[in-house]
């Protein structure tokens, strides 16, 4: 049930109570306040997410003359929405899964306004509060797609510049040297910041929804083709310069300077279809509460009360959360992976095939196994994982097929993929990449095992592991890869990798089944 208890009164003391929900939230869920603040230290694509808690509190300062003037309301109703939250959040922690765990955590900050305040504060905070989902950092699916939008605007503009270029997926050469697109090519980054700001400066000068959105999107439109027109003016600096200017760490210097001048010149166009508020955001900062005589301290037990429900909902999710508490066998207790038995005409062999490998992110333990059939080679590279934790997980972005950014100068990523093929008598959709070394091609295909069930998609193979954890099964799991070379015509590989998985599926299953066992028969002693 809901009760009018008053207003706050000073609006200065409306924002003290949103400052106060908010640093709550955050420190009752500190782990993942943390891991998003090292998402955002670590990594130029996130930096933003720095910008965003200001421009909240900025954002609600505006407000604080109208929420002084809205009642305190406590919606207990709003409980229900803390519990969900909770369990979403408990869930991701359990698995160790860090964006929808992030996601709970800033959805907890309307939840609990809406519980201790009250819904109406939740309506007059309803932009600020979603542009708090900026701090989240999501989007990493994109990058592969960015890529291959960049390579293509830069190769076709090449051409109808009169430079003879090759390509060869991500990567391609022209007269004056090789050139590739990395994963800070993608230009995701500048979507990200220029989504950010634009939201923030669409909410300042427009007062229509329609017009925000419209503003909003070709923010983030122009982010990309400036993105495109970018690394295309770095791979013509280059070329024109002999590869002396904007060929090594200085083409970052002039993507930024021309990124900034671009995003200027967005914003002042945005500027020309300006509308000006009628009144300022901050109406009512110098009134006091209207129409609502009782002051806000004598109904001080309502929001005290609603406060306590929402911290007790809170700390029984933490302490859910500690791993002492999760049922499933104990980390580490994976065995080795048995080797797997030939079967039709797949023969093993000693020799690896290449020095290619994964980059897997610390698994439990790795093992490797090269198969012939005539003078057909497949090697197959599993990696194994326990229990998920931050540091080591199955679905892990950091589990790659090669080094961010080219790195690894020994390995490059021509082209990502997907592929269907047959896993016993199922479908199997897989990952596929082509990976360039020193005078060789790599066809690499991978995809998830976990408890007995295979699947390409991460979102299922987090499931799966969260399953088999609720039903105390093995916590053991399996980045498979298999991989050949393609000296030509790269269907022969593909139709030689299918073939492999095919044909292997059972030997590979009963393999990784028998490891199972071993881990919790090890647990079970443990």
């Amino acid at each position: 049930m809901n009760g009018v208890i008053g207003a706050v009164g000073a609006p200065e003391r409306s924002f003290a109570l949103v400052l106060g929900a908010l640093a709550g939230v955050a420190i009752a869920f500190w782990s993942t306040t943390a891991s998003m603040v090292a998402v955002w230290n670590s990594s130029n694509t996130y930096s933003h997410g720095f910008f965003v808690v200001p421009a909240f509190l900025w954002l609600v300062w505006r407000r604080r003359g109208s929420l002084a003037m809205l009642p305190l309301r406590p919606s207990w109703w709003a409980l229900a929405a803390v519990a969900v939250i909770g369990v979403a959040w408990l869930v991701s922690r359990w698995m160790a899964i860090d964006l929808p765990n992030q996601v709970a955590m800033v959805a907890m900050v309307p939840a609990v306004i809406a519980v201790v305040f009250g819904i109406g504060w939740v309506r007059a905070l309803l932009f600020p509060l979603a542009f708090l989902f900026f701090a989240v950092p999501f989007g990493e699916s994109l990058v592969p797609v960015l890529m291959d939008w960049t390579a293509d605007f830069t190769v076709a503009a090449l051409k109808l510049s009169g430079v003879p270029v090759y390509r060869d997926g991500l990567h391609f050469e022209i007269p004056s040297g090789r050139w590739s697109v990395v994963d800070s090519c993608s230009g995701i980054r500048y979507m990200f910041a220029c989504a950010a700001v634009a939201s923030l400066y669409s909410w300042t000068i427009y007062r229509g929804t329609l017009r925000r959105l419209l503003f909003i999107a070709f923010a983030i439109g122009i982010a990309v083709v400036a993105n495109w027109i970018r690394a295309y003016g770095i791979v013509m600096l280059g070329h024109l310069s002999n590869n002396e200017i904007a060929a090594g760490a200085d083409h970052l210097v002039y993507g930024g300077v021309f990124f900034t001048v671009v995003v200027t010149l967005m914003f002042a166009l945005g500027a020309v279809w300006r509308e000006d508020t009628s009144a300022p955001a901050d109406a009512g900062a110098e009134r006091g509460p209207a129409g609502h005589s009782a002051p806000a301290a004598a109904g001080a037990a309502g929001p005290f009360a609603a406060a306590a429900a929402t911290a007790a909902i809170a700390m029984t999710m933490l302490w859910l959360a500690a791993p002492a508490g999760l049922p499933g066998a104990a980390d580490g207790a994976t065995s080795a992976i048995p080797v797997a038995t030939p079967r039709a005409g797949w023969q093993p062999v000693d020799s690896p095939l290449v020095s290619w490998r994964p980059v897997l992110w610390n698994p439990v333990s790795v093992a490797s196994q090269s198969f012939a059939k005539g003078d057909q080679v497949i090697s197959l590279h599993i990696g194994v994982f326990g229990r998920s934790t931050a540091g080591s997980k199955l679905t892990s972005a950091m589990n790659r097929f090669v080094e961010r950014d080219g790195l690894n100068p020994q390995w490059r990523l021509a082209q990502l993929g997907k592929a269907e093929v047959r896993w016993g008598d199922q479908p199997l959709e897989v990952h596929t990449a082509t990976l360039l070394g020193h005078e060789v091609r790599v066809i690499a295909w991978q995809w998830y095992w976990v408890d007995g069930v295979v699947t390409g998609d991460p979102v299922h193979a987090s499931v799966l592991q969260l399953l088999s954890r609720l039903r105390g099964r093995s916590e053991m799991s399996a980045w498979v890869s298999a991989y050949t070379v393609v000296d030509g015509d790269p269907s022969v590989g593909r139709n030689l990798l299918e073939a492999f998985v095919s044909d292997m599926s059972s030997s590979i299953d009963s393999a990784l089944e028998l490891s199972a066992t071993a881990h919790v028969q090890a647990a079970t002693r443990f």
